[in-house]
């Protein structure tokens, strides 16, 4: 009896001491975020100084992070000059000017939400708790100073957005001081005014209107993310946002010595107001990446390949912008560059040719239309579009074992020299199967496997039935 009374205690016993541990177990309370409170001046200007009072914030600075925003989600950070758990002070950085709205290329008031990171983030603030920030120097507000009537000039120094115009010319010609593409169109503003003016051949002022390349007027570009503009304003091939894209990998280039010139060159590395940006410039050969892995350098003479026109001057077209062996033209989205390109190509009455794999071949070869497997296609602002690390004139886009510089350059001019493959009435751009061996040129498509070789090792085997 007296071991069965132990044992029952001892149970008792190792209950009560679970009993505190699973009380312990229970979830804690969340600590609640910092919260704002009251924000003062609710009218305040970039440069100005804020005080942002609440709840829980970090009495150390450096630990405390304000976050203003803007309606279509853009946002600045700032850190306090001071702090302690219920107050901070700080004031508004340059980078705030960033989200404020642009209304006739002025930054015009605009009401931003805050937010208080102190460990954990605060609520956005409502909009009675959201200020209203004007710009640096408009007067509007604490921190204004400057008066100015509301004229926002980012006066960091004499260009602050760093588009190739002056502060003052900006406010002359209204584009936005602050903004180096005030009308969002992918292009700078300094690049689009000295296009207009090339295509007016530098003797006028700078045109404000429609049709130039312009820098208030988005249509001659794109919306980000979408594709390249449609429109050639000089004639060379090259779209405006192909020009300007090749103007930034070729460093941006800007000769201010030619800005005033009547000659057709630009201040610009590349303009779409000139064919002949750099027209005295001689192109650079590029430097062949194959033979580091074994493969043989294409075989062709540099620059003289470059000349699509026979003449002395170089235009854009004919030049190559990222270095890869290929004129731009040819890489251009109007180009053959493109599957697409060759598709409609062959679609003509004057060059038909059926598309693989239709039985009934023309002359007997398979040059046509390819659409068996996607191909990248070139860019004239990107040297490499595979990834491969081999540049995209001695690469092979359709895996042939012809480089792109044999099939592409056949369309322009008689590359290597074997007058073309003439079927009928038709000589088609072509390239010598056995040179020297009296073997018939064969038909090319840059982006057809079968085309010059219906055996090369691409070109499938199984046909599909028609």
């Amino acid at each position: 009896m007296r071991r069965f009374i132990i044992t029952c205690l001892t149970l008792v016993a190792a209950a009560l001491l679970v009993l505190p541990a699973v009380a312990s177990a229970a979830p804690k309370k969340k600590k609640a975020g910092p919260q704002i409170t009251r924000v003062q001046p609710m009218r305040i200007s970039v440069g100005g100084t804020l005080t942002i009072k609440g709840r829980r914030f970090k009495p150390a600075r450096r630990k405390n992070t304000i976050i203003f925003r803007s309606a279509d989600g853009r946002t600045a950070f700032a850190k306090p000059r001071r702090a302690s758990g219920r107050k901070l002070v700080l004031t508004v950085p340059a980078s705030v000017g960033r989200l404020l709205r642009v209304k006739n290329s002025r930054q015009a008031p605009t009401r931003l939400k805050l937010r208080v990171l102190a460990g954990k983030f605060s609520k956005f603030t409502p909009r009675r708790l959201s200020p209203v920030v004007t710009a640096t120097g408009s007067g509007d507000g604490p921190g204004g100073g400057n008066g100015g009537g509301g004229v926002a000039i980012c006066d960091s120094d004499a260009d602050h957005d760093n588009d190739l115009l002056s502060n003052a010319r900006e406010l002359q010609i209204g584009t936005d001081p602050c903004l180096a593409d005030t009308d969002a169109d992918q292009m700078t503003d300094g690049w689009e005014y000295y296009s207009a003016k090339d295509l007016n051949i530098k003797a006028v002022p700078y045109p404000g209107k429609r049709p130039f390349p312009n820098a208030l007027d988005p249509s001659d570009g794109a919306p980000a993310g979408i594709g390249f503009s449609s429109i050639d304003f000089d004639g060379d091939g090259l779209t405006t946002l192909e020009e300007y894209r090749s103007w930034r990998i070729t460093n941006s280039e800007f000769d201010a010595s030619r800005a005033d010139g009547l000659d057709l060159e630009s201040p610009l590395g590349y303009s779409d107001g000139t064919k002949f940006s750099r027209a005295s410039v001689t192109p650079a050969a590029p430097v062949w990446r194959g033979p580091s892995y074994g493969l043989p350098a294409p075989g062709y003479s540099f620059p003289a390949t470059y000349n699509l026109h026979g003449d002395a001057a170089w235009r854009d077209d004919e030049r190559d912008a990222d270095r890869d062996g290929l004129s731009n033209f040819l890489e251009a989205v109007r180009g053959p560059g493109t599957p697409e390109w060759w598709a409609r190509f062959y679609a003509q009455n004057s060059m038909k040719a059926e598309p693989w794999p239709k039985p009934a071949t023309t002359c007997g070869q398979e040059f046509g239309a390819f659409d068996a497997r996607p191909f990248a296609s070139l860019d004239m602002a990107d040297r490499d579009v595979d990834g491969d690390s081999l540049l995209d004139g001695e690469d092979d886009q359709d895996n042939d074992d012809y480089n792109n510089i044999s099939e592409i350059y056949e369309i322009a001019y008689d590359l290597d020299g074997d007058g073309g493959f003439t079927c009928g009435l038709i000589t088609y751009p072509s390239v010598d199967m056995d040179p020297g061996a009296g073997v018939d040129s064969w038909a090319i498509n840059a982006f057809n496997p079968c085309a010059p070789d219906p055996d090369s090792r691409t070109c499938h085997d199984w046909k599909p039935f028609s």
